[in-house]
């Protein structure tokens, strides 16, 4: 028998294994699925819909009509033939701060008044400086993300975009500062999936290309009352000449797998962002493992559908920043969609555990086209886990089917 086939998987073996240990940088950025959030995260082995671009490209396998996919045909499993997104548009005030900064206008609205008309007299209110000093130094971000994406049986692409947008004020030696960082990030994804075994087994592949930019500028506060748009509008076109340049622009691979141990009960895993370089360097790439049960007595495909998933996973088993240890990755969560008006009303909420903090999610489908989500979740902020929670609160609305 030749040798070559062994030397050839050898080399392949070696190949893959280069690419995921070799010296790297911080795992790049993904998209944001928002039902695996509102679930902890955990929809790795899930992935019935378009967000399987994102997570998990064999999960594309799971769309179609009845019959066209055994497994979950067998329990009576709602599926989507299609999943499109027109346009999504998400945005995440940081809640806190902005109570904050609001309680903080109420309490000073006479001194901003009169400083609109004469800018150096907030210079000399002391209560404004004094109570200036709770934003010193402390970032106040803002995040926006769009995305469009349309997924049908074995095929999905999908672009998404995502913009913070960092405030920080600084009171300054003699005159108050205001620092603003730009982080954008934009990204396109194409995906395809096969089924075999009687549709038991499910491999994916995806390829994303993605562009990041990141801008900073610091400006006089009493310049910046004058000039926001013009020094607004000056950042943005810096962020979006980064974007354009391709010679930056990280390419990476995407490699799924489903496997139905029961009709019911399934287990997946994925390895993302392999072979991708940002900065010169190769990133980490983002492996997950996990399953998810979908108990049959609730599962119902007909007009009053409805559906429920439980979820566990190891979310990005690779990366070992910030002290985590292995139970930190751990990620649990649920959900549950039902049809209270055929063709007009939908509903789905979730719930879940992720990196021991909690996730919601509610998601709701209007005459079929008009789709909202809430989502809240966070992520670890201090130096290692459970330090400091950073929680996000995310609206989003959009056009799709």
């Amino acid at each position: 028998m030749s040798p070559y086939p062994k030397t050839s998987a050898r080399a392949a073996v070696a190949a893959l294994l280069f690419l995921v240990f070799a010296q790297s940088i911080d795992a790049a950025p993904r998209a944001r699925s928002w039902r695996a959030l509102g679930m902890g995260n955990a929809g790795v082995a899930v992935v019935d819909d378009g967000e399987a671009i994102h997570i998990n490209p064999a999960g594309l396998t799971q769309l179609g009509g009845k019959g066209s996919f055994l497994p979950l045909d067998t329990i009576g499993y709602k599926r989507n033939r299609v999943d499109f997104w027109i346009a999504g548009l998400g945005v995440d005030p940081n809640l806190e701060t902005a109570l904050k900064g609001l309680r903080f206008y109420e309490r000073n609205d006479s001194a901003i008044s009169a400083g609109k008309k004469d800018a150096t007299a907030l210079l000399k209110d002391k209560q404004f400086l004094n109570e200036i000093y709770q934003f010193d130094r402390l970032p106040i971000p803002v995040r926006t993300n769009v995305d469009v994406m349309l997924a049908f049986r074995n095929y999905g692409a999908a672009f998404w975009s995502q913009d913070d947008i960092t405030f920080q004020l600084d009171r300054g030696a003699l005159t108050p500062k205001a620092a603003i960082e730009l982080s954008s990030t934009s990204a396109l994804e194409l995906a395809t999936s096969r089924a075999f075994i009687d549709d038991r087994l499910s491999l994916g592949f995806g390829y994303r290309v993605v562009s990041t930019s990141k801008q900073s500028r610091e400006y006089d506060v009493l310049q910046l009352k004058d000039s926001a748009v013009n020094y607004g509008q000056d950042l943005l076109r810096a962020s979006a000449s980064d974007l354009r340049r391709s010679e930056e622009w990280g390419h990476g691979i995407d490699l799924g797998m489903l496997w139905y141990h029961k009709p019911g009960l399934r287990y997946g895993a994925s390895l993302q962002n392999l072979g991708m370089k940002q900065g010169g360097q190769f990133v980490t790439p983002t492996l997950s493992v996990g399953m998810a049960w979908s108990p049959r007595f609730i599962q119902s495909n007909r007009a009053w559908s409805r559906k429920m998933n439980f979820a566990m996973s190891l979310d990005n088993v690779l990366e070992d920043t910030l002290g985590y240890k292995p139970l930190s990755k751990l990620n649990l969560g649920g959900e549950y969609e039902m049809t209270f008006i055929p063709f007009v009303l939908v509903g789905r909420v979730s719930g879940g555990l992720m990196g021991g903090y909690p996730t919601f999610g509610a998601s709701g489908t209007i005459l079929t086209i008009l789709r909202g989500d809430f989502l809240t979740y966070a992520e670890e902020g201090g130096r290692f886990t459970g330090e400091k929670e950073n929680r996000y609160w995310m609206g989003r609305v959009g056009v799709g089917f």
